[in-house]
């Protein structure tokens, strides 16, 4: 069974709380069916990761500030060539067999398909990635930097042409790691992310004209 911090933080990454949205432990505890001590631990781990913060007596969701969101993705176009030169080393067949049917899952998706979808199934083709490094630090870092980067508004695979582009881009990683060549999985995944970061770059400056 899901613990109670994973079904708040993912109710949190599914909008169900949005920004600015006030949590409380007696609200919570209600809503979930369970104590408050449960509801008090969930809280004190959302806010060590970022998620939410403290403003005087009240826990809120914390908004993701758009420069902020650039200095993750600087930072995960490091890790995630990092992961991916990892997982070319240390991948098993089970691995390629996850990131394949991920793929697959991206591949087959419909043209008219909710960004939300379009999300859930791209982190899973990276988190399927992460595992296959088999280092559990770089999969935890990554997994902190992505919650970040999934609750800001407007996700990049939803601008036109660029499923179509993420796919190819998984696939050439893949590939690379398929045929253990870590330097060409390392580098397929900096170009990738460094197309979704200046992709969100380009969205942020829109948003501001």
């Amino acid at each position: 069974m899901t613990s109670l911090y994973g079904r708040l933080r993912a109710a949190i990454l599914d909008g169900e709380f949005r920004p600015g949205a006030v949590l409380t432990e007696v609200a919570l505890a209600a809503a979930y069916g369970v104590s408050r001590t449960p509801v008090r631990e969930a809280l004190r781990r959302l806010e060590q990761d970022g998620i939410i913060k403290r403003d005087g007596r009240q826990l809120t969701v914390r908004l993701t500030t758009p420069e902020e969101v650039l200095e993750i993705y600087d930072c995960r176009i490091v890790l995630e060539g990092m992961a991916a030169e990892w997982a070319a080393r240390m991948r098993t067949d089970y691995d390629l067999a996850l990131m394949g049917r991920a793929l697959d899952r991206m591949a087959n998706l419909r043209q008219d398909a909710m960004p939300s979808e379009m999300t859930s199934a791209n982190h899973v083709f990276h988190d399927s990635l992460w595992k296959a490094s088999h280092n559990s630090t770089l999969f935890d870092l990554l997994e902190r930097l992505g919650v970040h980067i999934r609750r800001y508004p407007e996700p990049t695979v939803s601008q036109p042409g660029r499923w179509e582009e993420v796919v190819r881009e998984h696939k050439a990683i893949l590939d690379a790691i398929r045929e253990r060549d870590a330097e060409q999985a390392r580098q397929r995944s900096i170009e990738h992310m460094t197309a979704a970061r200046n992709l969100r770059l380009a969205m942020i400056c829109r948003e501001r004209d």
